[in-house]
């Protein structure tokens, strides 16, 4: 073997191992964004549950006088429930059902991909396909669910926060 193959083989065996730490730290990511969801999907419920407490008997919001009042009391609620919505966008598993059977012929490294290949099939793939273009293409797949689900997580606080905020102020303004 040639110097250049040897640095050419370290090299590729290096990007490989890169590769894998980047994947696992994807899904590192992943599942923060899914905690972070679950916590805020926390909060929403009590906030939802704590305005509905308040809205009976002599509380608070049980006697909203004006438009105002009311106004920001609503629109708090529907910030809250799309707070909500957006921490559920985070959990929901994105299987990409339409597109796995179409590229599970060259990618395995998916469950979705796995589950349309035959155990054979799937053997030689792994003993005769280079690992890195499999890789990298699952790497940036992966990157844009852990950027929508983290985003989806930035908007439920932002859309929870102010929410709270306007329900809070419905509450003065009475």
């Amino acid at each position: 073997m040639t110097e250049p193959e040897e640095v050419s083989t370290e090299a590729e065996a290096r990007a490989i191992e890169t590769a894998w730490r980047i994947h696992a730290e994807l899904g590192n990511w992943t599942a923060k964004a899914d905690a972070k969801a679950s916590f805020a999907l926390t909060l929403d419920s009590a906030a939802t549950a704590g305005i509905v407490a308040l809205s009976n008997g002599d509380h608070v919001f049980a006697d909203l006088h004006g438009w105002s009042a009311r106004s920001l009391l609503w629109s708090g609620i529907v910030l809250i429930i799309g707070s909500g919505l957006f921490a559920m966008l985070v959990v929901v598993p994105r299987l990409r059902a339409r597109k796995v059977e179409a590229e599970a012929a060259s990618n395995f490294i998916y469950f979705g991909h796995l589950k349309h290949r035959q155990a054979d099939e799937l053997a030689n793939a792994l003993k005769e396909t280079d690992i890195l273009p499999v890789l990298s293409k699952q790497l940036i797949t992966m990157s844009k669910i852990a950027w929508d689900k983290h985003r989806h997580v930035q908007l439920s606080f932002v859309t929870f926060g102010l929410g709270v905020a306007l329900a809070f102020l419905s509450g003065l303004a009475r």
